[in-house]
């Protein structure tokens, strides 16, 4: 019997593949393995690019459990359209590393790549995928490769099947089918090569003040007595901005009815007749000489384009003084947020220098805010735009755009027709610009304190499923003068497992409260796109020194070299640490996406090669990384991969600086990694923490001065949307 339904589903896809129409949009929910899927098999198809899923479930699988029960702790990140990748920690009683009569505690990974992009616009299209499960490391319980095809015959109905390679799970041709009953209810049912297993999926829609979404799955197999198994998890966008706005709802063919994607759907359906569309009436316009001659896409602007604007020394009906149009700019831009702000006149060119310490998220909110308030005062005296990008006091980039078309383009309708941006790092002359003498916020020695948490943690260990310490970090920051900033930042735990309690196993990595950073900083412009950050005092903790940076950007930025030096002494121990590193990283700027090498002496006094891979989804990161580390003073070699977030936490917009500032970080961290190669044998998954670290601050090049590697020609022209959207979003509280 077995036989015949393995032979069944192999073909079942390829057999109805010919008859199917172009795949629809259905969402690929995780399985209860970590992977995409139905139940306990994958699909064709890999999670929605640009979201984080987590799920914990209750379900037994075969592997030793003495206990009696089962923990899954389970995310997956959806990094592109084509693949996925994600992580799993299994945990049942009395468990440790390895398998062992009491039980097991394990981590494993999860990658699967599909073809879905490549195969969708076909009418012969079932979506192929290869993946792997619990690849790396010293032991393996769920360790399995597969090969899986799926295909919609219906936009509420998915087939799928596959072969697994075992040997842990999934070991022969295996399928399943997924039924979406309505929009929160999925039927499942599967095979997985061991059990028959069926199941319902509930999926709510989008939480009121963040889109996620909720889901649950109740499930059981056939020919076994097992309990019902439970899951329950959240998906989250990672891109909270462009779920908002409904980016991520997929659209139909214009003036073709959508099908249905649901049974409730289908099954309610009424055919409707086509009507045609009924004749414009007849009547006469009067238009106005303005209307005639303003654009369709400019209808919002027109009345403010039209109206007179007064130029300096006009006086009114009652000879009151009108503020010039560039003071006014001035002061409205002060009112803002913005620091350090120049505002003049070069021929027909209109030059606003600003330094944004407000709109954290993406340094392309501030443009548009700035942009949108300069083309609501400048009047019609000036033609041209011209920009000026500073970070504390320091001029670094120069955007140009003609004025008009930039500000019916903000205000407008019309997204197609976006100005002709032009941006550099050689930045023009302005010894000739006629600057508005007054006020220009200067802002050194104003305050501001950046609060986030730290965390650390510990997961899956021999001796717990989760240790960890969580701080909270103030950070005082004074600017100074031109590119110079004093820091001081304290460290002070608030929570803690019991492990890390005086006298336990991790009581070495419970820090006291204290203050763990007291640093100078100088950056210096030395040329276009090549910048030096200077910097001394307590490094961390202990260590007192310098750390220093080098960063040449080139071009359009691409292309970045940095070398990043350090030498400090342990008040402690009286030991010395010299770090020495180089870096090259390479900005696909259109596709969000970035790659990087680092090699050299790192923090730990390790000799290292670090890789990584950054994806960005709006302003939240998620990087994928390999340490290649040889130990100081031995020769154990270690091999790690991992995986690390960023996100901001802060509001886009900030509190202003007056008189001093609060605020979040716009770039915290978290980062979980595992090892997969070491020639320390002694343990089959041994822990090595501290590897390959690079030091860096939140006055780091990177980081502050270049908005994360974003302030630069390729980010921005690729995504001049965002500058649009930020004035759009901000503007009523401005």
């Amino acid at each position: 019997m077995k036989s015949t339904v393995k032979a069944v589903l192999a073909l079942l896809c390829l057999a109805i593949g010919p008859t199917l129409p172009a795949q629809t949009y259905q969402y690929s929910a995780l399985s209860l393995q970590g992977f995409s899927g139905i139940l306990n098999t994958p699909t064709g198809y890999v999670q929605q690019k640009g979201t984080f899923d987590t799920l914990y479930s209750n379900q037994k699988d075969s592997v030793p459990t003495a206990g009696g029960w089962q923990d899954n702790y389970i995310f997956s990140v959806g990094i592109f359209s084509f693949a996925e990748i994600g992580g799993r920690l299994t945990n049942t009683a009395y468990g440790n590393m390895f398998v062992t009569p009491e039980g097991i505690r394990h981590l494993s990974s999860n990658m699967k790549f599909s073809s879905a992009p490549l195969t969708a616009r076909f009418h012969f299209s079932p979506a192929l995928a290869v993946g792997a499960e619990d690849e790396g490391g010293g032991t393996h319980v769920l360790r399995t490769s597969y090969v899986a095809a799926s295909a919609d015959p219906t936009g509420w109905l998915r087939l799928s099947t596959g072969y697994g390679h075992g040997p842990d799970r999934m070991k022969g041709a295996f399928g399943g089918v997924e039924l979406r009953a309505h929009d929160w209810v999925t039927l499942l049912g599967d095979y997985d090569t061991s059990n028959t297993n069926v199941g319902v999926r509930l999926t709510t829609p989008a939480l009121p003040y963040i889109p996620a979404r909720l889901h649950a799955t109740f499930s059981s197999p056939i020919e076994h007595s097992q309990k019902l198994a439970i899951s329950v998890g959240l998906i989250v966008p990672l891109d909270f901005s462009k779920a908002k706005r409904g980016h991520d709802t997929p659209s139909t063919s214009a003036g073709k009815p959508s099908a249905p994607t649901t049974l409730w759907a289908a099954l309610t359906a009424r055919k409707v007749q086509p009507q045609a569309p009924e004749p414009a009436p007849q009547s006469p316009v009067v238009q106005s000489p303005v209307a005639q001659t303003r654009p369709a896409d400019t209808a919002d602007t027109a009345t403010t384009a039209a109206r007179p604007t007064p130029e300096p020394g006009y006086q009114n009906s009652v000879n009151a003084v009108v503020p010039a149009p560039l003071e006014v700019l001035l002061d409205r831009l002060i009112k803002a947020g913005f620091v350090n702000v120049r505002v003049g006149l070069l021929g027909k060119t209109l030059v606003v220098e600003y330094e944004n310490v407000r709109y954290n998220h993406n340094e392309l909110d501030a443009v548009g805010v700035v942009a949108g308030i300069t083309g609501q005062t400048a009047g019609t005296s000036a033609e041209q735009l011209r920009l000026v990008v500073k970070r504390k006091g320091l001029a670094l980039l120069q955007i140009d755009a003609p004025l008009l078309p930039l500000r019916d383009w903000l205000e407008g309708s019309d997204l197609a027709h976006a100005p002709a941006f032009t941006v550099t790092t050689k930045l023009a002359d302005t010894n000739k610009v006629a600057f508005v003498v007054g006020n220009d916020n200067p802002g050194r020695l104003k305050p501001s304190v950046m609060v986030y948490p730290s965390l650390t943690t510990f997961v899956g260990t021999e001796v717990g499923v989760f240790d960890y310490q969580l701080s909270i970090r103030p950070e005082l920051q004074v600017p100074l003068w031109r590119g110079a900033t004093g820091v001081a930042r304290w460290d002070l735990p608030v929570a803690w497992s019991g492990n890390l309690d005086k006298g336990q196993i991790y009581a070495s990595y419970r820090t006291p409260a204290q203050m763990d950073r007291l640093m100078f900083y100088q950056a210096v412009p030395l040329a276009p796109g090549l910048v030096a950050n200077l910097s001394g005092g307590k490094i961390l903790t202990s260590t007192n020194g310098t750390l220093n940076e080098l960063s040449w950007t080139l071009g359009s930025g691409m292309n970045r070299f940095l070398a990043t030096q350090s030498w400090g002494r342990d008040s402690n121990s009286n030991a010395t640490r010299k770090v020495l590193l180089g870096s090259y990283r390479l900005f696909l700027a259109r596709y969000d996406l970035a790659f990087e090498g680092t090699a050299g002496r790192f923090w730990e006094q390790d000799s290292a090669l670090l890789l990584s891979m950054k994806r960005f989804f709006g302003d939240t990161a998620v990087s994928l990384y390999y340490k290649n580390s040889v130990l100081p003073n031995t020769s154990s070699h270690w091999q790690q991969v991992g995986m690390q977030l960023e996100i901001p936490l802060t509001p886009r917009r900030d509190m202003p600086e007056r008189p001093v500032q609060i605020r979040g970080a716009e770039a915290w961290d978290y980062a979980q990694e595992t090892v997969i190669g070491t020639s320390n044998s002694q343990l089959p998954d041994p822990i090595q923490t501290g590897l390959a670290i690079v030091p860096e601050t939140t006055q780091s090049l990177s980081l502050y001065y270049y908005d994360r590697e974003r302030l630069n020609e390729d980010y921005i022209l690729s995504h001049t949307e965002r500058i649009r959207e930020g004035w759009r979003r901000f503007r009523n509280g401005l």
